[in-house]
């Protein structure tokens, strides 16, 4: 038997930094949306305990460097079962683009073994293994909209973004690491002594009193001026996207990848076509809802 299940990209409607742990990371506060550009990920099960894993797209890691194959040897170890799993991956998601494919490979990874093994664990215990593999993959169990705080892996409730919403994302390929870009925010924000948060309530407003598209006006990210200044291409995209009808644009995470907000279905094509030139990925996709509403 095989399970195939979604593995949606995210951005972050939200994305700022609180402070520093002790542990040393960064703790952050982010409101993230799951959007419908997705991977396929079909997973089934092997009686010789051995967890393999195949993808379309050559250059990525199908080993244990790939996060959805720890994904898998966690699942079994946690539910005592010597079984093993072979994951294929369809990728459409552009990697290391600061849209969670990756960790949404793991999380429908996990989600697609809780099916294989008639949902074994509960929703808390399939997140904290999500948790362990990385911040952003308890997110892309649950999906929809979602504040988080902490390293970004505990989740709050939030009002549901209107999947009517129009998105158009974009990424130049420059690639951004994410241990980089929280040292470039150490540099530009003096290891954020004397820092204030902007804080998500105008944004919690917007949603919540379903005013349409006014979050637009409410989106940020800390990651976006200082990285900008770094990758070229995301910044013509980024002003490619204001020029042609975006309501906002923003950068998703510590980037590259950018994102814009348009009013409709007609407006978004337009700013599609004005990026065609471009080299990059780019498409339309939606905001999509809880993964088990």
């Amino acid at each position: 038997m095989e399970k195939t299940v979604k593995a949606y990209a995210k951005i972050n409607l939200h994305l700022d930094v609180t402070g520093i742990r002790e542990d040393g990371y960064h703790s952050v506060e982010t409101v993230m949306q799951s959007l419908s550009l997705c991977d396929d990920v079909s997973v089934s099960l092997r009686e010789d305990g051995v967890i393999s894993c195949a993808c379309n797209i050559p250059e990525l890691p199908t080993d244990e460097r790939n996060i959805a194959v720890r994904a898998a040897r966690a699942y079994l170890e946690a539910i005592n079962s010597d079984k093993g799993a072979f994951i294929r991956i369809e990728k459409r998601i552009p990697m290391a683009a600061g849209l969670a494919g990756g960790s949404a490979d793991a999380a429908a990874t996990l989600v697609a073994l809780d099916q294989l093994f008639d949902n074994a664990l509960s929703e808390s215990e399939l997140l904290s293994i999500g948790s362990s593999l990385g911040a952003d993959v308890p997110f892309c169990i649950s999906c929809g909209t979602s504040y988080s705080d902490g390293r970004g892996d505990i989740l709050h409730d939030f009002p549901q973004l209107d999947k009517s919403a129009v998105f158009v994302v974009a990424c130049g390929g420059e690639g951004v690491s994410t241990p980089w870009g929280y040292k470039l925010l150490d540099l530009t924000f003096d290891n954020f002594n004397g820092y204030l948060p902007k804080g998500c309530e105008a944004l919690r407003y917007a949603i919540e009193n379903d005013k349409p598209l006014a979050f637009a006006s409410h989106l940020f990210n800390i990651f976006e001026a200082p990285v900008i200044a770094e990758r070229p291409v995301a910044k013509r995209l980024l002003d490619t996207l204001r020029a042609n009808g975006a309501l906002a644009s923003r950068m998703s995470g510590s980037g590259p990848s950018v994102f814009g907000v348009f009013k409709n279905l007609e407006f978004a094509q337009k700013a599609l076509a004005a990026i065609s030139p471009i080299e990059c990925f780019a498409c339309i996709c939606y905001p999509t809802g809880k993964r088990n509403s």
